[in-house]
């Protein structure tokens, strides 16, 4: 193996509770502003995975792409809403204030997997303008070769061009690749570009039981080390 690449949020930092914030956010905005075409909100609520005010794990709203959720609102609100609801996605993510706590061990991992040669890469759903403050608090900029957010319009995890960035830039086999994520699109885009390695990791959002074309199934990103060691 020669690159890894890392998921941001529930990877390299626990799962920042301001993205469930502008879930919720995202989802009350759009009760409100469809409400005359939802015949029941519980419903729909539930159907997004938003119960007693929580997003629930495992569902559209906790771990589903944003193209996934924009067609469950079309499917709730019996039209097209594609528009509204990316601008209001995008809005905000703008405004989002991140939360950016460590998972334990990972600073001391990056720099054990950088000393060792390893190139490595961020591919995350999060907006450019939230990776640069990532990297600013962090300062792992050196540590990653490429990095690739998510802007509106952009394709996303599980795509496999989501990785165009990389393999257009660097003369790497997908095999020589490895994916490290919390979530089952993250697995997916691995099996999807057929990268070498894909392993899943429990510090996020996703559930052990959605993790089956993981290679591995590990506590932490810490565990990437002893893996590529065997």
């Amino acid at each position: 193996m020669k690159w890894i690449l890392f998921d941001k949020d529930g990877t390299i930092i626990y799962f920042d509770r301001s993205w469930m914030k502008i879930g919720l956010q995202l989802v009350d905005d759009f009760m409100e502003r469809y409400e005359h075409d939802i015949d029941d909100k519980l419903a729909a609520y539930a159907y997004l995975g938003v119960v007693d005010g929580e997003i629930q794990p495992g569902t559209i709203m906790a771990s589903g792409a944003l193209d996934e959720m924009v067609q469950a609102f079309c499917d709730i609100a019996g039209q097209d809403v594609t528009k509204w609801a990316q601008n209001r996605s995008q809005t905000l993510v703008d405004n989002r204030i991140p939360e950016n706590v460590l998972v334990e061990g990972m600073a001391e991992t990056l720099e054990t997997l950088h000393n060792q040669g390893y190139q490595m890469g961020i591919v995350t759903s999060d907006s450019k303008k939230g990776v640069e403050q990532f990297l600013e608090m962090t300062q792992f900029d050196h540590l990653f070769d490429v990095v690739i957010s998510t802007e509106a319009n952009a394709v996303e995890k599980p795509n496999p061009e989501v990785l165009n960035p990389l393999f257009n830039q660097y003369d790497v086999a997908p095999e020589d690749v490895v994916i490290v994520g919390d979530t089952a699109n993250d697995i997916q885009t691995g099996v999807n570009a057929q990268l070498g390695l894909k392993v899943a990791v429990l510090t996020g959002v996703g559930l052990e039981a959605e993790f089956t074309k993981a290679d591995y199934i590990v506590e932490t990103a810490n565990d990437i080390v002893d893996i590529l060691n065997k």
